[in-house]
């Protein structure tokens, strides 16, 4: 019987070694690669694994972005992601741009797996400690498509996230105060967030806030 391929993306080397240690110890996988975000789609490309396993923790891009880049660039590739995130609409983002598996950093290797065998067949699995709730909310998402922002509505989401108020950022926009109002209505609409803090969780989680900022201070 054929072993499964997986490569291994993470920004962090402690992490990339533990991962091929515990994957290299079932017998039916084959670890192929270890890869950085920054490079991974290329050597995805490369190496054609069945399935990527994609650690989230210091994700130097948008990961819902690098998520949907690598789907469209393998589509018959697998992809699951292991993280500590616990909002619904954050991870439901990453199975609509088209992650098959979620893992939490605190799970156990069986857990990964069992995510890494469902996605080399096409199936879909989330950590089973998270609630049934949760599942059918983040299920409910992939089903109905990613709600990707616009650039604008993308820029007014980050710096309300900074910190700006609506007066700020209209300002630094040369928009008026009811177009940047209209653009924060969309972006809770579409993320299905509520509060600033929301915002705030939402672009830290996502990496994009953390992106941005060291883009900036680069």
């Amino acid at each position: 019987m054929k072993a499964t391929t997986v490569l291994i993306a993470s920004d962090e080397a402690i992490p990339r070694l533990g991962l091929k240690h515990i994957l290299d110890s079932e017998p039916s996988f084959t670890v192929v690669g270890e890869s950085e975000t920054e490079v991974l789609i290329n050597d995805a490309r490369k190496l054609q694994p069945d399935v990527v396993v994609l650690h989230v923790a210091s994700t130097r891009q948008p990961l819902p972005n690098l998520i949907e880049s690598l789907h469209e660039a393998l589509p018959r590739c697998g992809i699951v992601v292991l993280g500590r995130e616990t909002h619904h609409t954050t991870v439901g983002l990453f199975f609509a741009g088209g992650a098959l598996g979620y893992v939490l950093l605190q799970g156990t290797p069986k857990d990964l797996f069992s995510a890494v065998r469902a996605a080399s067949r096409g199936r879909r699995f989330l950590d089973p400690k998270l609630s049934k709730e949760f599942t059918d909310l983040v299920l409910r998402q992939a089903t109905n498509g990613p709600k990707l922002l616009s650039q604008r509505e993308h820029q007014v989401m980050l710096m309300l996230a900074q910190g700006h108020s609506v007066k700020e950022i209209a300002s630094r926009l040369d928009l008026s105060r009811k177009s940047v109002e209209t653009y924060q209505a969309r972006v809770r609409e579409k993320l299905n967030l509520h509060t600033r803090a929301d915002i705030v969780r939402y672009a830290l989680e996502t990496g994009i806030l953390q992106f941005r900022n060291s883009e900036e201070a680069s």
